[in-house]
């Protein structure tokens, strides 16, 4: 019998695998409510490597139904479904129901940019805006992360100054009553009508109402202009109101 040799006899010893692990795809809603938009988006989204547009909406009941059922990780809105009243709605979802939303505007003005903002989204895209952009939006918005274009970057340092909160009330404060106060910051804070009415316990009439004062006393255009003062005077929330 032949002398087994030592390379014959050792045991064959396997490298543990180096290949990596399967990242798992991007769920994505779409919801636009134009037919063109919707149509192209669903073309670009669809071409982003590691993600899968898993359904589409055409208007904001069924957003919220299809979100709902869907679970997505990302949430594709066009600005004319989350724009209401000059300012953005759509982000109030039930808790869980989406890591974060891109809002894609067919119009890029600053207005839209603040209202996306104001409403925290975690990403805004022109319509415009180069293909890879929306890769790179999906793919941070899914990982907890924020994304914005370099010119919309550029553009909102260039426009807006951070401004210290001041130690005593803001003039503008003195003008409104303590309800018009609490109104104005909801309205800061992306809140719809029915959702101020429902949180203060007021009727949306009576809202309509306050807001109406608001504008007046405050010699303010639209509800987006009362947001951007809310932001340009630092205050966060309704719970400022008890630290003025």
């Amino acid at each position: 019998m032949g002398q087994i040799s030592r390379d014959e006899a050792a045991p064959v010893r396997r490298s543990a695998s180096t290949e990596p692990e399967p990242v798992p795809e991007v769920r994505i809603l779409l919801a636009e409510d134009k037919d063109v938009h919707r149509n192209g988006l669903l073309v670009l989204l669809s071409q982003i490597a590691g993600a899968q547009v898993v359904g589409t909406a055409v208007d904001r009941e069924e957003l919220a139904h299809r979100a709902a059922e869907l679970l997505p990780d990302v949430l594709v809105v066009g600005a004319s479904m989350m724009v209401s009243d000059g300012i953005a709605t759509v982000c109030r979802l039930p808790g869980g129901v989406s890591r974060g939303t891109v809002m894609v505007a067919d119009r890029d003005t600053d207005e839209l940019l603040l209202a996306a903002l104001a409403a925290g989204v975690r990403g805004y895209l022109p319509l415009s805006a180069p293909r890879e952009d929306f890769g790179s939006a999906i793919r941070a918005v899914a990982a907890d992360g924020a994304f914005l274009p370099t010119g919309v970057t550029r553009r909102l340092f260039g426009n807006f100054r951070l401004i210290p909160r001041q130690a005593d009330e803001p003039v503008e404060l003195r003008l409104l009553s303590e309800r018009e106060r609490q109104v104005l910051l909801h309205i800061g804070g992306g809140r719809s009508n029915r959702e101020i009415a429902r949180s203060l316990r007021l009727s949306e009439a009576t809202v309509k109402s306050h807001v109406s004062r608001i504008l007046t006393k405050l010699k303010l255009r639209d509800r987006v202009h009362v947001a951007q003062l809310v932001w340009r005077l630092g205050l966060d929330g309704p719970r400022t109101l008890q630290q003025l």
